[in-house]
């Protein structure tokens, strides 16, 4: 069973709000007083589906397995394992108004995916339709990097890693961090954005890394990054983690902030839900995030009051 920590500290650390005040006047001083709030294609909200679909370009297929996953989230998005499938999925969306949508997948051993297969389809869709095109890169290298980039895809999503351990235990890459290392610098080469992932609490609930990584995105050209957090899945090695806490997230999103102060910050929709979700939201606000993915009313409440200015986005928040 997984467990956070009770409600009643939740105010109770005076060092941590303090932290909060300045993230959130950091925040406002260089994003202004907006909170973007998305609700991604994967969704439904209130009866209101987004329009950013994802879908998978191998199925339900995963080699590199990694510990969170287990190739389950795949099961639960439309499979295209052809080009063909993948241009009538695109076409389809765009046919329905979708803004766009998001290219996913499993990975080889090495954590690649078959993007040679599907570049083509991709230029196509850009070609035809005005969708945006996102895609979780997995490892690449140089040349798949620039296949990516002339096909017209707009934005990279790549999951950021700091410790070699978790690199390895948990995503099973045997070149460890190098290999992340090696794709963004791929990806900035080719000119392709990228939107960097952050997964707190990775190595089986616990924060391992995630200080690492963010020093690691200073080294790229970017204008945002998303902070998801564990969320314990059924039928894999972490389907009873503990998770941590949630000011323990929100402590590292509001560093976060501070670190990167420039740049546009999301909490991603990969998060715990129910009470954990109210509270981490609640928290992220406070925090200075400038963008949330399937907020809570909580959230939405605490930004309202903050005086924050809401603008609805039926897209992954990568988009900003």
């Amino acid at each position: 069973m997984t467990r956070h920590g009770s409600r009643q500290s939740l105010e109770s650390d005076t060092e941590l709000q303090a932290l909060f005040k300045k993230a959130w006047n950091e925040s406002r001083a260089r994003h202004g007083s907006r909170l973007t709030v998305h609700v991604p294609g994967m969704f439904v909200v209130n009866g209101i589906r987004g329009r950013y679909r994802a879908v998978s370009i191998t199925g339900s297929e995963c080699l590199l397995n990694c510990e969170h996953c287990k190739g389950t989230l795949l099961k639960t998005m439309p499979h295209a394992r052809d080009a063909d499938t993948l241009l009538r999925f695109g076409l389809e969306a765009a046919e329905r108004g979708d803004v766009g949508m998001l290219v996913t997948g499993g990975s080889d051993r090495r954590g690649r995916l078959p993007w040679r297969d599907f570049v083509a389809a991709i230029e196509r869709l850009k070609s035809r339709t005005d969708l945006t095109i996102t895609v979780h890169s997995g490892i690449v290298d140089e040349n798949t990097a620039v296949a990516l980039k002339n096909a017209g895809v707009d934005q990279a999503l790549v999951d950021v890693i700091g410790d070699e351990t978790t690199a390895r235990e948990v995503y099973h890459l045997d070149e460890g961090t190098a290999a992340i290392r090696r794709t963004m610098d791929s990806l900035a080469a080719a000119g392709l954005e990228i939107v960097p992932h952050i997964l707190y609490g990775l190595y089986f609930g616990r924060p391992r890394g995630e200080t690492a990584a963010l020093e690691m995105l200073k080294d790229y050209p970017l204008r945002k990054y998303v902070v998801v957090v564990l969320m314990p899945t059924k039928g894999t090695p972490m389907a009873d983690a503990s998770l941590p806490r949630p000011e323990e997230a929100a402590r590292f999103i509001a560093h976060a902030r501070l670190q990167l102060p420039d740049l546009h910050a999301s909490l991603g929709c990969a998060k715990p839900r129910g009470h954990y979700r109210r509270d981490l939201d609640v928290l992220a606000v406070r925090a200075g995030v400038n963008a949330l993915a399937l907020p809570s009313e909580r959230a939405l409440q605490e930004a309202q009051h903050r005086g924050l200015e809401i603008v609805h986005r039926e897209t992954c928040c990568s988009l900003g």
